[in-house]
C-alpha cells in the first residue's frame, strides 16, 4: 500500500510543480539511494548525498501552545515570532556511521559557535503577506522569484489560504526567505546554527531525542500511514508538536516544512569546514534545507540530515523557513 501510495505522490507532485515552477534541471544529482536518504521526501527529490549546555528561556516567555489543528482558523501559538536564546560554545556536527549516515554529513566534527537567536518557530503564512503588503517580498525579479500563493490549483500553498494563515510559509524560495529575514531585522541562519539549535550539545537523533519518530512528535508522513502530514495531506500550524520540541525548545525542527539556511551546499565541507563560526563554502549553485516536512519520511527528521536545492526554488508545498539573528 504505501508503494502504491509513494507512486501517486511522485505522479501528483510531477504534474503540479512541472510546468509551473522554474526548471530545476541544475539541482544537485548523485545516486538514487543518496537521494532518498537526504532528506526522506524520497518520492520527490532527485538531489545529491546531502540528504552552555542548558537551554536557555526565550524572550516571550515559556509559552507551551494548546493548539486544535483541524484547520477551522484556529489561531496558533501566542508567541509567534518569539526568538530562543542559543549560549555560545561547542557541538558535535554531522555524523560518522550508521545507517543513515550520509557521506555529505560526515565526517563528525566539533564546532564551535558565537551565542544567538534563532525562531521558536517557522516563519508563517501570516507573517509572511505582512511583508508581501510592505513590499519587501515580492516577485519582482523573476530571475530572483520569492513565492507561489494558493490560487485552487495544484500547488498547495499557504499563503492566500485564511485558514492556513498560522501554518508555516511554504511555497517560498531562498530569496523569498532571505528577503523576509531581512524585511524583519534578522538573517537566515547559518547551517551551523540551525543543527546545534536542533540538536543541543548531546548529538540527539531527532530535536525530541532518541525515540523513533510519530506524529506525537512531528509532522511528517508515518510508514503506515495513508497521507502525508500525519494523515491531514498538508502543514499543521506551527508550534503543534509539544513533544517534539528541541532541547533549547525550538519547534518544527523535524517535519511540517524543510527549511532554508544560508550557506551554499558543498558536498566535501565538512571535511574542511572550520572549527569556528562556519558559514558554508563562498559560493556554489544550491543553497542547503535542514529539517524534513509533512511529506518526509522518518529518516528526513533526524538532525544531521541535509538537502539541497537551487535557490529559486519554490518547492511545492514543503519548503520553509525560520530567522536568526
Amino acid at each position: 500500500m504505501r508503494n502504491m501510495l509513494s507512486v501517486f505522490v511522485i505522479i501528483f507532485f510531477m504534474i503540479s510543480c512541472g510546468d509551473k515552477e522554474k526548471s530545476s534541471d541544475n539541482d544537485v544529482s548523485g545516486d538514487s539511494d543518496a537521494a532518498s536518504v537526504s532528506d526522506g521526501n524520497d518520492e520527490l527529490n532527485a538531489d545529491p548525498d546531502v540528504t552552555d549546555d542548558t537551554p536557555v528561556d526565550e524572550d516571550e516567555g515559556d509559552t507551551s501552545p494548546d493548539i486544535d489543528n483541524d484547520d477551522s482558523g484556529d489561531s496558533g501559538p501566542d508567541d509567534i515570532g518569539a526568538m530562543i536564546d542559543i549560549p555560545a560554545g561547542p557541538f558535535m556536527m554531522g555524523c560518522s556511521g550508521g545507517t543513515y549516515c550520509i557521506s555529505s554529513s560526515s565526517p563528525a566534527h566539533e564546532v564551535t559557535l558565537s551565542a544567538y537567536r534563532i525562531g521558536k518557530y517557522e516563519v508563517t503564512a501570516g507573517e509572511y503577506q505582512k511583508c508581501i503588503d510592505a513590499g519587501n517580498c515580492n516577485n519582482s525579479n523573476e530571475n530572483e522569484p520569492h513565492y507561489m500563493t494558493s490560487d485552487g490549483g495544484a500547488y498547495p500553498c499557504n499563503l492566500g489560504d485564511e485558514l492556513k494563515k498560522d501554518h508555516p510559509m511554504n511555497c517560498v524560495s531562498w530569496y523569498g526567505a532571505k528577503a523576509y529575514c531581512e524585511w524583519v531585522g534578522k538573517r537566515l541562519p547559518t547551517e551551523a546554527q540551525w543543527e546545534k539549535a536542533a540538536r543541543g550539545t548531546d548529538s540527539i537523533v531527532y530535536p525530541w531525542g532518541e525515540e523513533s519518530p510519530s506524529c506525537e512528535y512531528a509532522v511528517f508522513f508515518p510508514e503506515n500511514d495513508t497521507s502525508y502530514g500525519c494523515g491531514k495531506g498538508t502543514t499543521w500550524i506551527v508550534g503543534s508538536k509539544e513533544k517534539g520540541k528541541s532541547p533549547y525548545g525550538l519547534y518544527d525542527m523535524a517535519g511540517n516544512a524543510q527549511e532554508w539556511v544560508n550557506d551554499w551546499f558543498s558536498e566535501t565541507y565538512y571535511t574542511e569546514s572550520p572549527t569556528e563560526n562556519p558559514t558554508g563554502p563562498e559560493t556554489g549553485d544550491w543553497r542547503i534545507l535542514r529539517g524534513g516536512s509533512y511529506i518526509s519520511s522518518d529518516i528526513g527528521l533526524i538532525t544531521t540530515s541535509r538537502d539541497a536545492k537551487v535557490p529559486y526554488f519554490k518547492g511545492c508545498g514543503y519548503i520553509g523557513f525560520r530567522c536568526a539573528e
